[in-house]
């Protein structure tokens, strides 16, 4: 219950400060447990930062994964990973804001080499589908892993926009418009 406590709230300090300016006090603080509660769990800030970007590439990897193994067309899986990864950064706004603002923000050398190791274990993940697509035909040739990244900041990037803009179009819009933009590239033929 603590190390769950200890996470919502070092997400939302890390938010709203930054890595840097966020402080282990004021996060034992949020979560209402003492500073050795919190040592206790994550020996360092960097461990705990590192811990919330795994948490919730995991979790987004958890929900893509069913769906990129599933018998589903290329088109079908690509519409889903465009939802679930708006699912997740609309779930946790704070999540969000880290990926979007924190992960190039002068984080120490260490920690920034092991997010960029996740962030890449996901664009390979992605990859892996796209590869299977081409295999069969699918998908035209070319790198899947540049196609996986491209797709991935494609949809960062709509959600950076659409969480600043939400009165200029809706969610199924903006998914859509992803949509039809990585699929006109990609594919051989669009349905």
């Amino acid at each position: 219950m603590s190390r769950i406590k200890i996470i919502q709230a070092a997400e939302a300090v890390f938010s709203e400060h930054g890595f840097h300016r966020a402080s282990m006090d004021e996060i034992a603080l949020r979560a209402n447990v003492a500073k050795g509660t919190l040592y206790y769990h994550f020996k360092s800030k960097s461990e705990l930062f590192k811990t919330i970007v795994a948490d919730g590439l995991t979790e987004l990897m958890d929900r893509v994964h069913a769906d990129l193994y599933a018998d589903l067309p290329l088109e079908e899986q690509i519409m889903r990973i465009i939802k679930h990864n708006l699912d997740i950064f609309l779930e946790s706004s704070g999540f969000a804001h880290i990926v979007f603002n924190e992960l190039s923000n002068g984080l120490d050398p260490e920690v920034l080499e092991e997010v960029r190791k996740m962030r890449l274990d996901y664009i390979y993940f992605v990859a892996d589908s796209l590869e299977q697509s081409q295999r069969s035909g699918v998908m035209r040739d070319g790198n899947c892993r540049l196609a996986a990244s491209a797709l991935i900041g494609m949809i960062d990037s709509g959600c950076r926009y659409y969480m600043n803009h939400q009165d200029e179009l809706t969610r199924e819009q903006l998914e859509q418009f992803m949509y039809t933009t990585m699929t006109t590239g990609l594919f051989l033929t669009t349905t």
